[in-house]
């Protein structure tokens, strides 16, 4: 982005690999109607388009999200910073923010994240060339 153009409210990494993610990520950009949403495909990242500080297996191991040149959000936290920027969902943001219900969430996010592991394996495995 160059200096002339606005910075983005909130920019979003996510596993372009990932079925789940992707079709999660095609629903928010139709909602998007503001352009406050960048997403960041993590897989067709170069090593050296990484944020300082972190690296592919970071963004990979848990949901970031990040405010123009601000704070991280990660896991439900990131979820959260989402709907924030959605008018459609921006009322529900609480939520993710609530008591036991966060909590809630963040076991469920866990269960996702251990199943999406399992997942991206299986895809790169299936990439592989047969011998």
């Amino acid at each position: 982005m160059n200096s002339s153009q606005p910075a983005i409210p909130l920019s979003v990494w996510y596993d372009g690999d990932c079925p789940v993610c992707r079709q999660e990520v095609a629903l928010y950009s139709r909602i998007d109607q503001n352009r406050a949403l960048e997403w960041i495909d993590i897989v067709t990242l170069a090593d050296s388009d990484f944020p300082a500080g972190k690296t592919r297996d970071d963004l990979l191991g848990r949901f970031h999200a990040r405010q123009a040149n601000g704070p991280w959000h990660t896991g439900v936290d990131a979820f959260a910073a989402i709907w924030d920027q959605l008018p459609v969902l921006a009322r529900l943001a609480f939520l993710f923010r609530t008591p036991g219900i966060r909590q809630l969430a963040e076991l469920g996010y866990r269960g996702f994240l251990k199943w999406q592991r399992h997942h991206r394996a299986r895809r790169i495995l299936s990439k592989l060339p047969v011998a």
